[in-house]
């Protein structure tokens, strides 16, 4: 009885970990794919942890890597499962132990970041690839940038200035993008995977409304102090400092604007505000979309400190 138990899991970890293997093999040959891979690489994992057990969902695993090195390359083939296998695992763990949302996104998100951190090591040790470009690739794309700038109507010198400006500042935010980038893998894969646990009848707490999104107090604190280190390390030449702070502005700007879009989702299901001004107010908001951005991002910042949903409505 045992053995005809245990065949059922193991035949379908066998054809799930086929399944995500082939789905690997799509994001390496055919890059446009990979973004959605990405995110559903892991989905077969969590399946299997949460029917069975982790030691089913490990033997699938294994399944999987094996015959990705049969169809890829062995080296791009190891970094695919650096990037995606820990989050899979932290993610089938989680939700097979825990029923907290806010905990397992937390994890899932740090998990991302290390795991892009030791693949973007991996491709500068193993496969020998750079991730700052080379002085005379920067040069090549400034020169781009120029005749852009350029046939708009911008001065020549004013293209260089901006041209360069702009290149540099993406440099410097490379690791902020990474982080960035990390997060929004972590959290596409946990909607996808509570969503899909939900069709198959398992038990799963979704996250709270979007209008009730909010971060605590402290968290100011964050562009507080990238703030202070950038103007500090700018001020005194501290190129590292600046870097820092820098980055880590960039990093909490989408959460703040996130947050500052949220407020403004509740205000409008909360209040009763007319609905031809409700469709005014958003197409100012999509007309003016750089002005907007900065808007949201301060009601983002501020509404730790002074909550807005806590604001009286109008008197109807």
């Amino acid at each position: 009885m045992t053995d005809n138990r245990r065949v059922t899991p193991l035949t379908e970890g066998a054809f799930l970990g086929l399944m995500t293997a082939v789905m690997g093999a799509l994001a390496i040959y055919f890059f446009p794919v990979k973004f959605l891979v990405d995110f559903i690489w892991g989905i077969p994992l969590i399946i299997l942890v949460k029917r069975y057990d982790l030691r089913t969902g490990l033997l699938a695993l294994v399944t999987t890597f094996l015959i990705t090195l049969v169809l890829a390359e062995p080296v791009i083939s190891f970094l695919l499962f650096i990037e995606l296998a820990p989050l899979a695992i932290v993610y089938a763990i989680l939700f097979k132990n825990t029923d907290s949302p806010g905990v397992t996104l937390t994890a899932g998100a740090v998990v991302s970041v290390v795991s892009d951190i030791l693949v973007i090591l991996g491709y500068f040790y193993l496969a020998g690839e750079k991730l700052i470009p080379t002085e005379q690739v920067l040069r090549t794309q400034i020169d781009q940038f120029m005749d852009f700038y350029v046939k708009m109507g911008m001065d020549i010198k004013q293209a260089r200035l901006f041209a360069e400006t702009a290149l540099k500042m993406t440099v410097i935010l490379i690791p902020s993008t990474i982080a960035v980038t990390s997060v929004v893998r972590a959290f596409l894969t946990y909607i996808v995977a509570a969503g899909v646990l939900r069709r198959l009848n398992y038990p799963v707490s979704g996250l709270p409304p979007f209008s009730e999104w909010r971060l605590p107090w402290y968290s100011v604190w964050l562009m507080i102090s990238g703030l202070a280190l950038s103007l500090l390390g700018d001020q005194y030449g501290l190129t590292s400092l600046a870097y820092t702070g820098k980055n880590m502005v960039f990093i909490v700007i989408p959460l703040y604007f996130i947050i500052g879009l949220s407020v403004v989702t509740y205000i409008f299901k909360t209040w009763k505000i007319p609905r031809w001004i409700k469709i005014l107010i958003i197409v100012v908001l999509a007309v003016n979309f750089s002005g907007s951005i900065v808007l949201l991002t301060l009601i983002g910042v501020f509404d730790p400190l002074v909550s807005f949903r806590k604001w009286r409505k109008p008197k109807e």
